[in-house]
């Protein structure tokens, strides 16, 4: 019985949570209630800086011998001042700036301010009984709690049930009417049903809105990726290419720095198509693109410009260096072993190269790799052009 309560527990943590947030949703729910930990912990202060006041008037007026229920609220109110203060310093030193920041012993300090409130409440509730005989502070504490700190049920189970066992002990000790006891101790479970339900509410809500969040997030992600890289690929698209050479060229000019462009086309792609079929084809760009990425170094820079075109940045490149490039990769493509795609199938690409940065524009240094590029094309194809 105990196991299938447990069961039904974790499921009602992470029923509503895919498996691959599992490992992040921690750090991000840590992280909000760290921050809601210290707005409670800033009030707690506010609130409790004048009822200090309020317990110096009381021993002024020798209501301390009378009634010590106000000097143990004196006492209580001091300690949680100083608490809060120590929980704010404690935040402060480990500055914690998003949900990376979160470490283990984050989620121990949340889990035990929420813990102090509850105890706080309940021996606030405990002093009351040498004066106005009533629960209100740990009323007021548990639905804080429920409503402000985020937890699993589990987690919830032993947060609730700590300051309800210390306050019920209390109750029976110091209470002398049983009507009165009874009523205390069917409150006091009331209570703690409603405020176990209530953070169940609130965490629900909370994963809801947590997978929103990734789901948008991963939607800006795809369409950021959509706007600059190409789909089949997955190198850069033309739209973007041009965007990176146009800063590549101006950085080039400013720093007089070497660049250079090169335009590649696959030989006779159409016939690989038409022999192989589109698939074929598809697959064909698939690794040249991989090819591309493997013979490059990490600032260059490579985009699909159209059909069977590439474009290749070589920053701070002059000809001769990118002629080797190219042609290493002209080397590795014609040896591939494409067979591995279709029976019968070779591959070989042209290139076309220029380090011309005495043209006016970004647009003229392609060009002119265009034009390389065709002289490569009626040369013979397979070779490199500068």
């Amino acid at each position: 019985m105990i196991k299938r309560l447990r069961d039904s527990i974790r499921r009602i943590d992470f029923s509503r949570l895919p498996r691959e947030y599992r490992e992040v949703f921690p750090k991000d729910i840590t992280f909000t209630n760290i921050n809601r930990e210290k707005i409670f912990a800033v009030m707690m202060i506010v609130v409790n800086l004048p009822l200090t006041y309020v317990d110096y008037f009381n021993r002024e007026k020798a209501y301390w011998s009378s009634m010590p229920g106000y000097r143990y609220l004196c006492y209580l109110h001091i300690i949680a001042i100083a608490a809060m203060l120590l929980f704010l310093l404690a935040t402060r030193f480990n500055k914690i700036n998003s949900p990376a920041d979160i470490a283990p012993y984050h989620r121990a300090l949340a889990a035990v301010f929420a813990v102090f409130i509850l105890v706080w409440s309940s021996a606030v509730s405990i002093a009351d009984q040498f004066i106005h005989k009533d629960i209100t502070a740990f009323i007021v504490g548990m639905f804080a709690v429920a409503s402000a700190y985020l937890m699993s049920a589990r987690l919830a189970l032993a947060v609730f049930i700590i300051p309800c066992a210390i306050l019920l002990y209390a109750l029976d000790y110091l209470q002398t009417d049983p009507h009165r006891l009874k009523g205390y101790c069917i409150n006091v479970a009331s209570v703690a049903v409603i405020a176990w339900v209530l953070s169940r509410i609130f965490y629900i809500q909370y994963i809801r809105d947590f997978i929103n969040r990734k789901i948008i997030d991963n939607q800006k992600e795809i369409l950021a990726r959509q706007s600059k890289e190409d789909f089949l690929t997955g190198l850069f698209n033309r739209r973007y290419l041009e965007l990176l050479l146009s800063q590549e060229f101006a950085r080039a000019r400013r720093y007089n720095l070497k660049l250079s462009v090169a335009m590649a086309d696959i030989d006779h792609f159409k016939v690989i198509n038409d022999t192989f079929s589109h698939q074929v084809g598809d697959e064909v760009l698939r690794v040249i693109a991989r090819l591309f990425r493997q013979s490059i170094r990490s600032f260059d820079i490579i985009a699909r410009y159209g059909g069977e075109e590439f474009v290749l940045i070589l920053p701070e490149t002059d000809i001769d260096e990118a002629v080797m490039v190219c042609e290493r990769i002209r080397k590795t493509i014609e040896s591939h072993d494409w067979s591995s795609i279709a029976r019968g199938l070779s591959v070989t690409i042209s290139f076309g190269i220029t380090d011309d940065m005495t043209r006016d524009n970004y647009e003229k240094l392609l060009s002119l790799a265009d034009v390389r590029l065709y002289e490569a094309k009626n040369g013979g194809r397979n070779q490199v052009r500068f």
